[in-house]
């Protein structure tokens, strides 16, 4: 299968898995799948301490926008699709989104399968992080 095909469907399994937890706005979602996705990346926040926020923040920063475009790929497919909507500018999944994500626990992926295991401790630790200071600081906002 197309290797970029098979990430955009793995991010769409992953942003689905995301918003499912309660409507988000596109740039937490953009950018928790940008952490998310990063092997490398999402070992590092999961080991941060104490200082959750500045240990965050210095991890972000090391992040690029490459995946982007797959990002906003799979956000319009989910959409388009008819699995998640733009409510008041935040994502909600509908009632075939919730569908979506009780069939892809367990599934084939490995990829997904790593990810979706360590996406609730991360969240928790990424929600903890105000987006929009970080946003400025990087020049993103």
């Amino acid at each position: 299968m197309d290797y970029r095909i098979n990430n955009e469907a793995i991010v769409a399994c992953v942003i689905a898995q995301i918003v499912k937890r309660g409507p988000y706005d596109i740039p937490i979602v953009v950018g928790a799948v940008n952490l998310l996705m990063r092997k490398k990346f999402r070992k590092k926040a999961l080991t941060t301490s104490g200082d959750n926020v500045k240990e965050l923040t210095m991890i972000f920063g090391q992040l690029d926008g490459s995946l982007l475009g797959v990002i906003l790929n799979s956000m319009t497919m989910l959409i388009e699709g008819g699995c998640m909507q733009k409510a008041d500018g935040k994502l909600v999944l509908t009632d075939s989104g919730q569908e979506l994500c009780q069939k892809m626990i367990g599934g084939e992926s490995k990829m997904l399968n790593d990810v979706l295991n360590d996406m609730d401790q991360i969240l928790f630790k990424y929600e903890c992080v105000d987006l929009k200071k970080l946003y400025q600081q990087f020049w993103i906002a």
